[in-house]
């Protein structure tokens, strides 16, 4: 199996937000927790408006698709 290096900055950024988007994907349709807020990190690295983890899901799956020209889990 080979392996996948992420060593650009961009790369580093969209893997980023990516993670973001599935972390909190899964708070929302689990009701699962981690001990560390998703949704305050998310504010703090992109400066989410909402206040839910839904609405910031939306609002991050939006960011995404206008930064990367494509859907989560397009590609």
């Amino acid at each position: 199996m080979e392996s996948i290096v992420i060593d650009t900055p961009e790369g580093i950024a969209h893997y980023q937000m990516a993670s973001c988007i599935a972390r909190l994907r899964l708070e929302v349709e689990s009701g699962m927790g981690f001990r560390v807020s998703t949704l305050k990190a998310v504010k703090a690295l992109y400066g989410c408006p909402k206040q839910t983890k839904k609405g910031a899901l939306e609002w991050l799956e939006a960011l995404y698709e206008k930064t990367y020209g494509f859907a989560y889990g397009a590609r």
